[in-house]
């Protein structure tokens, strides 16, 4: 079905993001109000609103990291679905994003949201499994993981744009001091980290005794919902071992040449609009 004529795509306004307490659905158990005041004026951050007869009727959200682009957040109200506002929320973002230089363009994909993707060219390039347990997993002894340090910063850079391959500094910066790394001995270097302020707290590391250590970590704080590349097989095989089960699968989508990442690197995604 064609776009509404009337149809209004722009940048919201900070006034305007308590309308948005409501739009994400229940399974995503996110308030996109507070996710995009979090970040709003920043200049990463591109938060966008669609409007019909003076009313939002979706919204949506582009983060800028350098040459990678990624889509998130594309919402469309039940009531107004199938009239092409989630497509022109999504070509909004990729001209966005190509006015910006960026190469890559990334987005993981709904069930709901797939075929509008797909027709604007997304190709699927990899997914990301959903896990969750029923039960609590107690603490652990974690000799190696310690908060945090100013002098670990570059380090967590480092690894982050080795393993992503993306250039996410400005984003990450100002979740650093509440991170955790690991470091096997006082003279070997950060071998991974885990960022619990950002999203659902993301875990990356180099080596795999690093990400299941670190990953033990999370869950000994009561995490009971983990999301991880569904190729990251040690992740998915350690976490079914400690009770997890399989709640869905998800893909991540490319538009043009994807970008030579390392899923296995991954041991806990950080959220449906950042990977």
């Amino acid at each position: 079905m064609p776009v509404k004529s009337d149809l209004t795509i722009r940048p919201i306004e900070s006034t305007e993001l308590p309308l948005l307490k409501d739009f994400a659905p229940p399974e995503w158990n996110t308030n996109i109000s507070h996710l995009f005041a979090f970040y709003f004026g920043q200049p990463w951050f591109h938060p966008i609103i669609a409007e019909f007869a003076g009313e939002i009727v979706g919204c949506a959200n582009g983060l800028l990291n350098g040459k990678t682009g990624w889509l998130g957040s594309i919402i469309v109200l039940p009531e107004y679905r199938s009239q092409g506002i989630g497509s022109a929320l999504t070509a909004h973002l990729m001209e966005y994003f190509r006015l910006h230089g960026c190469t890559h363009q990334l987005l993981i994909a709904t069930k709901l949201g797939q075929p509008v993707y797909t027709k604007l060219g997304f190709t699927v390039s990899s997914t990301y499994t959903f896990l969750r347990s029923e039960k609590i997993i107690p603490p652990r002894a974690t000799p190696h993981i310690r908060k945090a340090q100013p002098g670990d910063f570059e380090a967590i850079r480092t690894l982050d744009r080795e393993i992503t391959r993306e250039q996410r500094t400005l984003f990450l910066d100002r979740f650093l001091p509440e991170g955790w790394v690991y470091q096997a001995g006082e003279n070997q270097p950060v071998a991974g980290f885990f960022l619990p302020s950002l999203a659902s707290g993301p875990i990356l590391a180099q080596d795999p005794t690093a990400g299941l250590e670190l990953l033990n970590f999370k869950l000994g704080l009561g995490c009971t919902s983990v999301v991880v590349p569904t190729s990251n097989q040690l992740a998915l095989e350690h976490l079914s071992n400690a009770g997890f089960m399989v709640e869905n699968t998800a893909p991540r989508m490319s538009l043009g040449a994807g970008l030579d990442w390392i899923p296995g690197g991954v041991f806990s995604r950080g959220g449906g609009y950042c990977g």
